[in-house]
């Protein structure tokens, strides 16, 4: 990575040797968890490129991080490619229980290319000391680790302002930390260090923020987020399951609100509740509730046990909700994804007399890894599946049997 950086931007000097080079930028990371690790672009700006760029809507400030917008990109090179599939051929190998560490070591690698490579291009005079070089993940969670913190405060003052926050929301006690993260989140303009990272934080202190969320979900305007994170934080201790149901019974409330309190009360291991109330829940809050555990919803936060036998129970209790169920765990819809220990479940679901179900399960397990007695079970399930009496459990099964073989 530190050549290709180095050879484009000295390749951008030549073909430019006025232009006032001040950035080159590792972009466009991509990778499947457990899966394919690809080889990001480079993009090189100057001044002058960035300019050419600019609109009345978009105008050169508003693109100047934002290097998919840059006139200057390199491709990856088949060779960048063949390395890209050694990458993940090594975090893949065995049953992938190495994909994070290899994963997680590609993106330090780069992030040291970008050191390296504003080094080397400022010592040969290529560019000015100006110039820096980053790994701009999704997340921008690379770009401090490329940086001195003058570097951060120059080029990306948003991050700086998003450190000093959290250290100073870190320095506070649990109690006034999660209040400061509360009124963060409820803010009409998010103040640093922003309400997604503010959610995380409290999703990441785990069962002891319950309480709180659970009091302020009781006083809240917008109770649907509360609701959502209470879901999440994995606390199903009676006074958190006693205000969801409140959230869900509540007919003066939006539907989004007792959607996402069905959707935490199933995750919460609590569907049962929502039984008795099915025949006269909003169409939304009934299926967001009945399928809430099974989409990648479940994987936020405390991941909810793969079961199907609440859904089972509350299909044969209502099974006018099928066929809705049914379009909403439609493939590519988002599922969750299943461990090695919610295996046995994955395959008794197979089984089942519900064809939402069956389908789901032959997804969830075609993305599994699986053991060989597993493998081979799963095998047969996708052969007999070919013949079953639902069309889009045979559809399903068409589309899973090259994996089922692999």
């Amino acid at each position: 990575m530190h050549d290709r950086i180095v050879e484009f931007v000295r390749r951008m000097r030549d073909e430019r040797p006025t232009d006032r080079i001040y950035g080159a930028a590792v972009h466009e990371f991509y990778a499947e968890h457990g899966g394919v690790i690809s080889w990001p672009m480079i993009g090189v700006a100057s001044e002058e490129s960035l300019a050419s760029v600019a609109t009345e809507r978009f105008d050169a400030e508003a693109l100047r991080w934002s290097p998919a917008d840059w006139p200057w990109q390199l491709d990856p090179s088949d060779a960048d490619d063949t390395l890209a599939a050694s990458i993940t051929d090594a975090a893949t190998a065995g049953e992938g229980t190495a994909w994070e560490r290899v994963h997680r070591r590609f993106e330090r690698d780069v992030v040291r290319a970008c050191r390296r490579a504003r080094r080397t291009l400022v010592a040969d005079a290529t560019v000015g000391r100006e110039f820096v070089a980053v790994a701009m993940d999704e997340a921008w969670q690379l770009i401090p680790l490329c940086l001195s913190k003058a570097q951060v405060r120059k080029h990306f003052p948003e991050l700086d302002e998003e450190q000093q926050a959290i250290d100073r929301i870190s320095a506070l006690d649990r109690d006034e930390q999660v209040a400061e993260l509360i009124g963060i989140i409820e803010a009409p303009v998010s103040p640093p260090p922003g309400s997604e990272r503010a959610t995380e934080w409290l999703r990441e202190v785990g069962a002891a923020t319950a309480p709180a969320v659970r009091a302020h979900l009781t006083t809240a305007r917008e109770k649907w987020r509360w609701a959502k994170l209470l879901g999440e934080l994995g606390d199903g201790s009676p006074d958190v399951i006693t205000a969801l149901a409140a959230v869900v019974g509540n007919r003066r409330l939006g539907e989004a609100d007792r959607a996402w309190a069905a959707a935490a009360l199933a995750r919460l291991n609590r569907m049962d509740l929502l039984v008795p109330l099915l025949d006269r829940l909003p169409h939304e809050v009934a299926v967001r509730g009945l399928t809430a555990p099974y989409t990648s919803f479940r994987d936020l936060g405390v991941p909810t046990p793969l079961d199907y036998r609440p859904l089972d129970a509350a299909l044969t209790a209502a099974p006018d909700l099928h066929e809705p169920v049914c379009e909403r765990l439609s493939p590519g819809s988002g599922y969750c994804e299943i461990g090695p220990h919610e295996i046995p479940a994955a395959l008794d679901g197979l089984d089942s007399r519900w064809a939402a179900v069956r389908r789901h399960a032959l997804f969830v397990l075609a993305d599994a890894t699986l053991g060989k007695e597993e493998r081979t079970r799963y095998r047969t399930a996708v052969d007999r599946a070919q013949h079953d009496p639902d069309a889009r459990v045979r559809d399903s099964a068409v589309l899973v049997r090259d994996r089922a073989v692999g």
